[in-house]
Order: structure tokens, then C-alpha cells, then sequence
């Protein structure tokens, strides 16, 4: 997918190329949401700080540079030959270290549609090639049927009367072309009740919404119908993280965003996602982020 095939599809992003200013006040590193359902770009023509956020369950295709995803403090390079698979809520934090007017980063993102998948896995058979079981993390190599499909749905933007109909079907293929792939078992998987995948939807899910809670690793394990060695192994492979690692970025996420609002003082916000110890707050606050609490106030 070339740059200006993206620029004729993303007519407000294409505007701004087009309108180009000479201010470096008026760059952009934005998110724009396609016409499309589920499918939205990443732009970004200048270098970010480090960016942190929950990826929601999706496909993320970069269309042009690079960027790097950091789960806790481990790094993975994205570009054009690998595309990031997510099965679950995944704090990351995201990096572009090179971007420019002339040559911006450019992802694509689809949210992904568990009904849709389930629709597609109950038309097709099992796939004929040996199947790979263990996961293989959030890197994938992207195959160039994935990638062809992926060039049809960002095209067929450019023909908006065509989309109701259309994106949908694209979209089915999309999920075709995964699930019947080597690696497609862990698609499979994301949708099938008491699958390892599944269970661990569940306890990302109870973490996201329980920040401020004591874990009890036994406890949730026991709760998803899972052993302790089994949930830690298979937590950690699907996420990138263990349990608590998971719990703890999701904190820091959650503190970061509460002291950017400026609403409240840091200490009561370290209180708030469970942390006791100033101290210990900001040395793990830095570690994450490379920065201290404060530095978020000025």
C-alpha cells in the first residue's frame, strides 16, 4: 500500500498534505476514523514521546516507517512486514522515534469483531496444514493474501456508495484469510468458549476493571477454570505480560491519564491505584514512562 493511496483515502489527512505549512505548529500526529467500521489510521509526521494507551482487540498494519511498541520495558519494531496481532486488552506504550511532512508513519488499525469471526470460523472447514498451537506473541509476519485484502478495504474508501455492502464481505475474507493461515488456531481460539484465549479475555478484562483491588493470582486463575502454572503461562503469552505486570501497567496508565488532568495531587492518585509508597511510585512511573509524576505538570 503506497503513501498515495493512503492520502486519497484519508481526504482529511490528504488535505493537510496537500495545504502543507511552513509553521511547525500546525503538524499532526493524529487518529482518523475511516468511513469504514472498525478500521481507522494512525498518522504521525513528527517524532512522539513515549505514548501510552490499552490496545483494544485488533489488527494494526504499518502502511510506511516504523514505530516501536514497548510491553513493559520490552521492545518489538513494527514496520511494513509484520503486523501486530492483539486478542485482548494490551497496555503498550508506543514510540516514533522517525517521522516527517515527506515521510510520516502511517498504521493502519481494525478493531476486531468477535460475532463477525464466529460467523466466518462456522462456515469453513479446519484448516489441512499442520497447525501451530503455541502463540507467538503480538508480532506476526503479515502474508501477502492478508495484506492484498487489507489494500482492497482501505480502496474501496474511495468508492463510499460501495461500502454498506462491501466492507463487510472484505472484512469476512479478512477473518477468512487469517483463520485458515498457519497461525490462524489463535484466532480460532479468541472465539471459542473455554479456550485458553478465551479465558484469558476474561481475567484481562476483570483487571481492567478491578485496578485498585489486591490480585490473587489463585483466586483469578481458579476463576477462569485454569491452574496457577497454566494461567501464568498462558497469560503471559498472549499478553506479552504476567498477571501483575498487566495490573501494574494498567495502574500507571490510569495514573498518568488522572495527573495529566490536573484535577487531583499525585500522592492521592498513587493512593488511588494502590500504591503506598511515594517513592516506590514514581521509580516504577519512571521506569514505564521515562519520566517522574511531576514532569507531567509542567
Amino acid at each position: 500500500m503506497t503513501l498515495l493511496a493512503v492520502l486519497i483515502v484519508v481526504p482529511s489527512y490528504s488535505t493537510h498534505y496537500q495545504n502543507r505549512p511552513h509553521s511547525p505548529l500546525l503538524l499532526k500526529n493524529k487518529t482518523i476514523e475511516s468511513t469504514v467500521s472498525s478500521l481507522f489510521f494512525c498518522c504521525a509526521d513528527r517524532p512522539s514521546d513515549m505514548v501510552s494507551y490499552v490496545q483494544e482487540p485488533s489488527i494494526c498494519i504499518v502502511l510506511q516507517r516504523e514505530r516501536e511498541i514497548y510491553l513493559g520495558t520490552e521492545c518489538q519494531y513494527f514496520d511494513d512486514s509484520h503486523l501486530m496481532f492483539c486478542p485482548v486488552n494490551i497496555p503498550i506504550s508506543l514510540h516514533i522515534e522517525h517521522a516527517t511532512i515527506e515521510t510520516p508513519v502511517i498504521v493502519l488499525s481494525m478493531k476486531l469483531n468477535l460475532t463477525t469471526i464466529r460467523e466466518v470460523l462456522a462456515k469453513i472447514p479446519p484448516p489441512k496444514q499442520s497447525i501451530n498451537k503455541r502463540y507467538l506473541g503480538i508480532k506476526w509476519p503479515l502474508e501477502d493474501t492478508v495484506l492484498s485484502v487489507f489494500e482492497r478495504l482501505i480502496d474501496l474508501l474511495n468508492y463510499p456508495n460501495d461500502i454498506v455492502f462491501l466492507a463487510s464481505l472484505i472484512q469476512q475474507e479478512i477473518y477468512y484469510r487469517l483463520l485458515m493461515a498457519q497461525k490462524g488456531e489463535k484466532l480460532r481460539q479468541l472465539v471459542v468458549n473455554g479456550s485458553h484465549t478465551h479465558r484469558i479475555t476474561q481475567a484481562t478484562d476483570w483487571l481492567k476493571t478491578h485496578l485498585s483491588e489486591l490480585v490473587v493470582i489463585e483466586d483469578l486463575a481458579s476463576s477462569c477454570g485454569m491452574s496457577v502454572s497454566g494461567f501464568h503461562q498462558y497469560f503471559k503469552e498472549i499478553t506479552q505480560l504476567s498477571p501483575l505486570q498487566y495490573q501494574k501497567s494498567l495502574r500507571l496508565m490510569e495514573a498518568r491519564r488522572l495527573i495529566q488532568l490536573g484535577e487531583e495531587q499525585i500522592s492521592q492518585i498513587a493512593m488511588q491505584i494502590d500504591y503506598e509508597s511515594p517513592s516506590q511510585f514514581s521509580r516504577e512511573y519512571k521506569r514505564l514512562f521515562g519520566i517522574i509524576p511531576s514532569s507531567e505538570l509542567i
